[in-house]
């Protein structure tokens, strides 16, 4: 199986590696709540930009726009992950960066749709 090598999709895919190794260690009593949001929004958002990917005009467009509020969606669950001391300061640090950065990228993938 051939996964597409543009670096949004490369870097969203390397994120969610990441967070479903880290994830995995949270508590089981955050199993079913917080766990299981963010895993489930972080390969929502792989979905989406692989289907953006595959799209053309109008709905490139509205699978990116679904893929930028899956991401702000992730960000402020993954604050719950600091506030309950799920991540260490570093980790948090790690997946902020991350996130941002997709977040840019992603940002000029919808800035380039409007050509």
């Amino acid at each position: 199986m051939q996964i597409s090598d543009t670096p949004l999709l490369v870097k969203t895919h390397d994120f969610n590696v990441w967070l479903l190794n880290h994830t995995k260690r949270f508590p089981k009593h955050f199993r079913h709540t917080l766990t299981e949001r963010l895993e489930r929004l972080a390969l929502d958002l792989e979905q989406s930009l692989t289907l953006a990917n595959a799209a053309r005009g109008k709905d490139r467009r509205r699978h990116l726009e679904d893929a930028d509020g899956i991401l702000q969606c992730l960000k402020v669950f993954l604050r719950y992950t600091q506030d309950f001391e799920l991540l260490s300061s570093t980790q948090i640090k790690f997946a902020a960066e991350s996130l941002l950065e997709l977040g840019r990228l992603l940002g000029a993938w919808l800035r380039g749709t409007d050509r």
